[in-house]
């Protein structure tokens, strides 16, 4: 079994703190990694046991958290390499923040931090192939199709719908559900998915269970799109911030 732990379900403009910006951890593995997220990651007592952190895309409530993570390890004299795996332009942010004096690598003891950017992901981490796929949003986002032994598990980050996934057959489908499909019209100006539409791709894609995450609550309340995305696809959830599963 792997254990899924959703760090933060909120999204970009999710109003007030019951539910942090989109992170996910399955197993060793991270995606996104927003703001946050590094304080859930400690609490747990999973920073020791990330080896790699998937970015879907450079928007902050997607990747606010990572500096403060990698400065977490820092601390803790993590003495192993970490990979990162993202679209084009995070190191030239995380250079920035480098730049206000709060460095990464001067100790020599520090763990090595390995970078590699693309449109184009194809990785293995411990038994887990991770591979990319580019989605339909405002800006360049990947979304990732994790394969195990045991499952096959597909994480969006932001896409508008129908989308280039739904070429996929999964086991678990995460994927956002920022509106209700009252807002089906907001959700594609902006790139995003209703909750209907992210049940209906669930559907396409054949998978066994839905995770609906990324959700605002300005409109219509999370518990809405949860009942709306059940009533397209039954075996949907939407998890509270920490909840975990084992899949």
């Amino acid at each position: 079994m792997t254990s899924l732990i959703f760090l933060g379900t909120g999204a970009g403009g999710f109003r007030g703190s019951s539910r942090f910006k989109s992170s996910v951890f399955l197993g060793d593995l991270l995606f996104d990694c927003g703001a946050g997220a590094a304080g859930r990651l400690e609490d747990l007592g999973l920073l020791e046991r990330l080896e790699a952190i998937f970015i879907t895309h450079l928007h902050s409530d997607h990747l606010s958290g990572l500096y403060d993570t990698l400065v977490a390890m820092v601390v803790a004299k993590r003495n192993r390499p970490l990979k990162i795996y993202s679209p084009p332009g995070l190191s030239a942010l995380l250079n920035a923040y480098a730049a206000l004096g709060n460095k990464l690598s001067d100790e020599p003891n520090n763990f090595e931090l390995k970078i590699y950017e693309s449109q184009d992901i194809r990785a293995e981490v411990n038994g887990k192939r991770v591979e990319s796929l580019k989605l339909d949003h405002v800006v360049t986002n990947l979304g990732f199709l994790v394969e195990t032994p045991s499952f096959r598990l597909f994480y969006t980050g932001d896409t508008r719908e129908p989308s280039d996934a739904q070429s996929l057959k999964v086991d678990y489908l995460i994927h956002e559900a920022t509106f209700s499909g009252k807002q089906r019209e907001l959700a594609k100006k902006y790139g995003h998915s209703t909750s209907t539409e992210a049940a209906e791709t669930a559907i396409i894609l054949k998978a066994k269970k839905l995770f609906i995450t990324h959700v605002d609550n300005h409109l219509d309340t999370p518990s809405e799109k949860e009942v709306e995305a059940q009533q397209v696809f039954q075996d949907t959830v939407l998890p509270d911030d920490l909840e975990a599963f084992n899949i």
